[in-house]
């Protein structure tokens, strides 16, 4: 009876709770070594320990009276750990290329000019093919076909049957060095087609050593005496040659005689 009057004279004297009042003795009496019943009765007014209960009481009735006030937080709940991936080994990481950036569409008024590109497939083979066709092509129509043989009965011949003074004229045309300018040698080559038939080797022209000028072989076959005459003696693009009539007769007779249709022919006996 005497501990509980205690209690309640203390928590009289110190104005709080008797449960606070309890708690609090409890813990003087455990720090001072001292019993609770001397504890209750000092701070019930009878003793040295009072002058540190009302503090001590004052304390603790604010701490019980923030405790009551404020309501327990809820325990935080801890997010479970997140595991760290695991990577499949048999699978194997395949790189991705960027994706080309996207073009913007050129609009009716806009100056931008769309670019498109493409990929040419370069064909080596197709041109070297090509290269070598032409070649053969114009082989056959240069050299081959012109120096072929036609189907005739006849001995072909380049020989053509001079008169005595175009014999004379053929030597004023060597003494002259006519040609050094003009050959008298139809080649069987795409060029030379429309000058006539090629000329074979037992002809018995002067055949010259370059062409710088028209060829003779068959000049007779495309001028006439007096145009002859006058490329010789009016000059033009051709030098002009001082001859006498005897001369000039002859060389134009030489030259009128040089043509196709004096070709000597013989049947294959």
């Amino acid at each position: 009876m005497t501990a509980m009057s205690d209690l309640a004279a203390a928590a009289a004297a110190v104005g709080a709770p008797e449960e606070l009042v309890q708690r609090s003795a409890e813990a003087r009496a455990q720090a001072n070594g001292t019993s609770i019943e001397e504890v209750l009765a000092a701070w019930a007014g009878g003793g040295s320990p009072a002058a540190a209960a009302p503090a001590e009481a004052e304390s603790d009735t604010q701490e019980a009276t923030e405790t009551d006030a404020a309501p327990p937080e809820p325990a935080e709940e801890q997010a479970p750990a997140e595991e760290p991936p695991v990577e499949d080994p048999g699978s194997a990481i395949v790189p991705t290329e960027p994706a080309p950036a996207p073009v913007a569409a050129a609009g009716p008024g806009s100056d931008v000019i769309p670019i498109l590109v493409t990929e040419k497939n370069d064909q080596p083979l197709v041109v070297i093919f090509g290269a070598v066709a032409m070649f053969v092509v114009l082989a056959l129509l240069g050299w081959v076909f012109p120096s072929l043989p036609s189907d005739s009965d006849q001995v072909v011949t380049s020989r053509i049957d001079f008169s005595a003074e175009a014999i004379e004229g053929r030597t004023l045309y060597q003494q002259l060095d006519c040609a050094s300018c003009h050959t008298q040698m139809v080649r069987p080559v795409v060029a030379d087609v429309a000058l006539g038939p090629v000329t074979l080797d037992d002809t018995n022209q002067v055949l010259g050593t370059r062409r710088i000028g028209p060829d003779l072989t068959y000049v007779g076959s495309r001028l006439g005496p007096a145009e002859i005459q006058g490329v010789i003696t009016q000059g033009g693009s051709h030098p002009v040659v001082s001859l006498n009539d005897e001369d000039l007769a002859a060389l134009t007779n030489y030259l009128v005689e040089s043509q196709s249709d004096n070709v000597e022919t013989a049947s294959d006996e």
